[in-house]
């Protein structure tokens, strides 16, 4: 299943990202994509907000991994590899043991380059550029991509909430 949604500035898609917090659940894994600048770590501040984090998110650029403590056992993993080059460097970071766990939700930006890697459903959002000659490159065209029929079932119910 896909979605797509047009952001027209860093407020809505934050707000979007505190929307689709209410279908996250520990165990899930969010791999975001797309350009640089693209709203990424936007849409990661939305979904932290949704889920209780008060403290400001930054990008992991040079830390790689930020993890946070939320309510009860959870914990939100917020992961960057655009420093990474290869797959050896991204096995050395020890990511399996936040993939699998159960506890964590993990958002990864620069995920395109961990899929084929992941043994278990994940949804991709993937951030690109629209560029017309009335908004010159401030919108976003957002597009969840599902894989899998857990995640097809969770953006349906997504799905609804937008069309509120």
């Amino acid at each position: 299943m896909k979605i797509k949604v047009i952001s027209d500035s860093p407020l809505f898609t934050s707000e979007l990202g505190r929307t689709f917090s209410r279908i996250v659940s520990a165990g899930d894994i969010i791999l975001l994509t797309g350009e640089l600048g693209g709203g990424k770590t936007t849409f990661i501040t939305g979904i932290a907000a949704g889920l209780g984090l008060e403290r400001k998110i930054s990008s992991p650029s040079f830390t790689i991994l930020n993890e946070y403590r939320i309510s009860g056992r959870r914990e939100f993993v917020h992961v960057d590899l655009y420093r990474l080059e290869n797959a050896g460097e991204i096995e050395e970071i020890g990511l399996d043991d936040y993939f699998y766990n159960n506890i964590s939700i993990i958002c990864v930006e620069w995920g395109d380059r961990i899929k084929k890697y992941l043994k278990k459903e994940f949804l991709e959002v993937d951030f690109g550029y629209v560029i017309d000659e009335k908004n010159e490159g401030n919108k976003r065209k957002i597009i969840f991509k599902s894989s899998g029929t857990y995640w097809d079932r969770k953006l349906e119910e997504f799905k609804r909430m937008l069309d509120k």
